[in-house]
């Protein structure tokens, strides 16, 4: 069988394995059900094993089926890395371009600038998804994937985006009628909005450091949604700089004791980091997105 045809069909047994079924891989592949069960039958006649156990009701692996779609997901996933390695490799950036980014930094630091991004760099084609969590970056096609915090994944080169730092921050109208906290021991009087289950706050001044529980009667997993109920006057939030630079500068916002430098226990929030998977040289296309946005950041 020729590499080409072998890969092929080594494509549609992980997607009959990953599926579950011979029409349901033909549908994600684009092809017909006997064209997927040719390929498999092919396979397994080239490699002299039973892939896969077949019944009327029924599809499940055989040992070595096991075996072959472990390693076939790891030729897989080098092939499509090779790919994106040398994608948007030209002396001006251009091709596609897949960024994913947490849904409130998107909205605040990268969709504002998108217009001036795109005139800029006529030949890229952005393609642009909102995610919270770290993605697997060769399965979604990812070429870049920016996260607030702290990598320790090595399978991905990460470079710091911009630094992040944590305000303490409530609105006017909530604090002329609650008062403005002036120590620490203030804090226990006021109401806290909290993100998820992260309800400390370390306070740092001095080489001194105290922990301060964020007591409040609510919790949301939005920042977008934590925001808005601070600019309603519910309560006092701890949130990344970044994304309320323009909310204090326009004062629906005040900051509160600056003089502390604030952390989440918890929650590593100190750096945004943007994650690529080449360990070779950078996409163009990755590096004027990169080059854009460090700009506009100040960095």
């Amino acid at each position: 069988m020729e590499n080409g045809h072998l890969l092929a069909s080594m494509q549609a047994f992980i997607s009959v394995v990953e599926s579950g079924s011979f029409s349901e891989s033909a549908r994600r592949l684009d092809l017909s059900q006997p064209s997927v069960s040719r390929q498999i039958n092919t396979l397994e006649a080239q490699l002299g094993v039973r892939l896969l156990q077949r019944t009327t009701r029924s599809l499940s692996l055989t040992e070595a089926g096991q075996v072959y779609y472990e390693k076939a997901r790891l030729i897989q996933r080098a092939v499509t890395e090779a790919g994106q390695a040398i994608s948007g490799f030209k002396d001006s950036p251009s091709g596609l371009l897949r960024v994913s980014a947490p849904h409130t930094w998107m909205e605040a630091k990268i969709a504002p600038y998108l217009g001036e991004f795109l005139a800029q760099y006529p030949e890229i084609k952005l393609e642009i998804q909102c995610n919270d969590s770290i993605q697997d970056m060769v399965e979604d096609r990812l070429d870049l994937v920016i996260r607030v915090g702290r990598t320790h994944d090595t399978s991905y080169i990460a470079i710091p985006f911009s630094p992040v730092k944590i305000l303490l921050c409530a609105s006017p109208d909530y604090l002329e009628v609650h008062g403005s906290p002036k120590t620490l021991a203030d804090l226990n009087n006021h109401n806290f909005i909290t993100y998820d289950k992260f309800d400390k706050l370390i306070f740092n001044k001095d080489n001194q450091q105290q922990e301060v529980p964020m007591l409040g009667s609510l919790t949301m997993n939005s920042v977008a949604a934590i925001i808005s109920a601070a600019k309603q006057n519910i309560g006092i939030i701890a949130i990344p700089d970044l994304l309320i630079q323009q909310d204090i500068k326009e004062k629906k916002l005040l900051q509160l004791m600056p003089e502390y430098h604030i952390d989440i226990k918890g929650l590593a929030v100190d750096q945004a980091f943007a994650m690529y998977s080449s360990r070779k040289q950078m996409p163009a296309k990755v590096r004027a997105f990169l080059d854009f946005y460090k700009e506009k950041f100040g960095i």
